[in-house]
């Protein structure tokens, strides 16, 4: 998913990266709830000219990238119980990280039947990266710093809703 013109070309990585980086908070957590929203839009990733095709996790998280991302948020929460941090990243890491987490979350209730046989590494290594981002919430809820405290309360809640971004 890119947008593209004859100068420019803006693409999901880049909505992530921003989501991390951005100086301003508002503009991290709206970053991280679009992508979230493009996350969860399952025909986003699907190739198949067929729509009825069934919903493979295994091909979504290749293609949209969760995983990458998943850990880089991961790494950026680890390094707020460091003596140095960045707090901005931390901020967008939370929020990225529990979209990230969310999406594959809400992704794999829909895909494990078509996974159920054979659970690839892929799905293991997301469902590692994904329980040490929530490891790294609920830590993050006693940080020092009121911000990244907070940060990491209002990631739980995205985490583990069910309620649509609308």
């Amino acid at each position: 998913v890119a947008l593209t013109s004859s100068e420019i070309c803006y693409g999901f990585n880049d909505i992530a990266g921003q989501a991390v980086s951005s100086s301003s908070s508002k503009t991290r957590r709206h970053l991280s709830r679009i992508m979230g929203c493009l996350y969860e839009d399952h025909c986003l990733w699907n190739d198949a000219s067929d729509l009825s095709e069934k919903f493979s996790i295994s091909q979504w998280l290749e293609k949209s990238g969760l995983l990458k991302n998943a850990e880089m948020c991961r790494e950026i929460l680890e390094k707020a119980f460091e003596s140095s941090f960045v707090a901005c990243e931390v901020h967008g890491a939370a929020f990225l990280g529990s979209s990230c987490l969310r999406a594959f979350r809400l992704g794999d209730a829909n895909g494990t039947a078509v996974d159920s046989h054979n659970v690839s590494p892929t799905i293991t290594k997301c469902w590692s990266v994904c329980s040490r981002i929530v490891n790294l919430l609920g830590k993050g809820l006693m940080h020092a710093d009121e911000v990244i405290g907070n940060a990491c309360a209002q990631g739980l809640v995205i985490s583990f809703s069910y309620d649509g971004h609308d």
